[in-house]
């Protein structure tokens, strides 16, 4: 058996497969090393529950066939009752068969770490700081921002599954031209709600919230401020509330963020100075026509950067650097960002300015995040932001719901086109992926109540007979449960929270087709009610799928309803 709770299935299989590879290299004095162990899931169910083509990497090194070496290696392995006698396939593939025992481990596994099962201490030592939505507070959320929104909660709990210590952060740019014309569009929309005549700005943010906050600040603050010119004041009033409303839309979303991060803390703190000046010290910035540049073409960006211009004021780049140095210095071993697709190119000048401070360029990923086109009734709908033509994020969530948005967002890989459909999004059907997810879990739950109703209450599975559990579909089951402590972490390694909602569509297809045979096939029953010992094996299974279907969708941060 595994040697812990926390050892799927998988990781035995390696262990035993490590061993043979040991064992072999050793019997026919290989000074070879140790390669990478893996196991691949074969595409065809025949070829076994799991394969290794080991082998085929050995054999060249060994000067041996790779079907040979297959069989050395098959020989060499010690005995376990958790797979059949390993086969060898030609041209060298090992294929594993999981055997009757491993099916009550599983099961037994999920049981015993509850909440806990998925998690694990892979990354115990390393910090990640998720930076995301970032959007700056010039209005509210719209649809595109919550998608980005929902991938970067999704992966921060995901990474805290993993082992990370997790923190999330919003960063936005209270300064700038973008924030300026915030202000100048409230002092017209406050004059003109006092009254005055004027035309409004033709860059100017033209949503109907800006007629509201200015019909706001004039009910607070009266005339009092018909003479101020300044835009800052306005600025300052229209960012903060406009911080409210955000934070009110991501709480309600259920996200949370650890720290709200202003790009000016950067500047009244010196660090901007503090990141150039460390990257002058070591060489990375050179003067040129007057402007200073960051030697980023060293790091494999397209071309040099300027960081300050020949006026003496700093370029876009020069904070982001300094933000980013600025994390390291908090003690983050890897950072996330997720970010429009719009800043593709500039990942580059990013990486290479952390290199330049003397990190690695693999500690940064950037998750970019496509647009969301929108759709009703089979019709685009064209949106505009600046022109206030968009769609909120509030507006998605009262006509959809949490569930459904969350669920939808995280459907394809970030990169992606998405087309939000709202017909989908509003069907309560199984055609809804959301509720094809969540019906599995409410099924469990139906299926716990009906066996009640007849007497035949699940006893916590302590006493169940789990060798009784031997039909293929059962088997398939545990199978498919012991692979979501590895989707977590994969998951983590890549960044990529669409393996999570797969691995979750899949789990779901095989119980609603468990579920299926066994309306057809009465022998597949999980309520027997002339059985009390299968159907307590049963039950005990479908209290295992119960829980991987909870904590999954806590990982996605949807909830595991019990009724539909």
């Amino acid at each position: 058996m595994p040697d812990s709770l926390h050892q799927t299935i998988r990781e035995a299989i390696e262990d035993i497969l490590r061993a043979g590879v040991e064992q072999y290299l050793e019997s026919v004095g290989a000074q070879a090393e140790m390669p990478e162990i893996s196991l691949e899931v074969p595409r065809n169910a025949e070829h076994g529950d799991w394969a290794s083509s080991l082998p085929l990497r050995l054999c060249k090194g060994l000067k041996k066939n790779p079907f040979e070496v297959a069989e050395g290696i098959v020989a060499a392995m010690p005995a376990s009752s958790l797979i059949e006698p390993p086969q060898v396939a030609r041209p060298g593939f090992i294929n594993f068969r999981l055997a009757a025992g491993s099916v009550e481990h599983l099961i037994r596994r999920v049981l015993e770490l509850g909440e806990k099962y998925g998690q694990s201490d892979t990354f115990k030592n390393e910090r990640v700081l998720v930076e995301f939505v970032s959007a700056n507070p010039t209005g509210p959320l719209h649809i595109g921002h919550g998608r980005g929104a929902v991938i970067g909660d999704t992966l921060a709990r995901i990474f805290a599954a993993a082992g990370y210590g997790v923190s999330r952060e919003y960063y936005y740019n209270d300064a700038g031209v973008q924030m300026k014309t915030l202000g100048e569009s409230l002092r017209i929309r406050y004059l003109q709600a006092l009254g005055e005549d004027i035309p409004f700005l033709e860059n100017g943010y033209k949503g109907d919230y800006m007629v509201e906050l200015g019909e706001k600040l004039k009910a607070e603050r009266g005339d009092s401020m018909r003479g101020v010119t300044d835009t800052q004041p306005f600025t300052d009033y229209a960012a903060n509330f406009i911080i409210g409303l955000i934070n009110e839309d991501l709480e309600r979303l259920r996200i949370h963020f650890d720290t709200w991060f202003s790009e000016t803390t950067l500047h009244k703190e010196g660090k901007v100075k503090q990141a150039l000046d460390e990257l002058e010290s070591r060489g990375k910035l050179y003067e040129q026509d007057g402007a200073k540049w960051l030697a980023s073409a060293e790091y494999g960006d397209e071309k040099d950067r300027v960081v300050i211009k020949s006026d003496g004021n700093y370029t876009y780049l020069a904070p982001d650097i300094a933000y980013h140095a600025y994390k390291f210095e908090r003690g983050f071993t890897r950072l996330v960002n997720v970010l429009g697709a719009d800043h593709h190119g500039y990942i580059p000048r990013l990486k290479a300015a952390i290199q330049a401070l003397g990190h690695r360029p693999d500690q940064l990923d950037c998750v970019l995040v496509q647009m969301v086109a929108v759709e009703r009734a089979g019709e685009a709908m064209k949106l505009s932001t600046r022109a206030g033509d968009f769609i909120t994020l509030k507006e998605v969530l009262d006509e959809i719901g949490v569930d459904v948005t969350r669920f939808l967002f995280l459907t394809r890989t970030a990169d992606s086109q998405m087309v939000f459909d709202f017909e989908l999004a509003k069907d309560t059907s199984m055609d809804n992926p959301v509720y094809y997810v969540q019906y599995a879990h409410a099924r469990c739950c139906s299926l716990m109540r009906k066996a009640e109703e007849v007497g035949q209450a699940w006893e916590n599975g302590e006493g169940a007979d789990l060798g009784l559990l031997t039909a293929p579909e059962e088997k398939a089951l545990a199978h498919q449960m012991d692979r979501f402590p590895q989707i977590v972490i994969e998951a983590a390694r890549q960044a990529e929270p669409v393996l999570v909602t797969s691995y979750l569509r899949d789990l779901a297809t095989a119980f609603h087709g468990y579920f299926t045979a066994g309306n057809k096939d009465l022998s597949l029953r999980v309520v027997q009610e002339n059985n009390p010992a299968l159907t307590q094996a049963r039950l005990t299974l479908i209290a295992a799928l119960k829980q991987t279907f909870a904590n999954a969708l806590e990982l996605l941060g949807v909830t595991p309803l019990e009724r539909l």
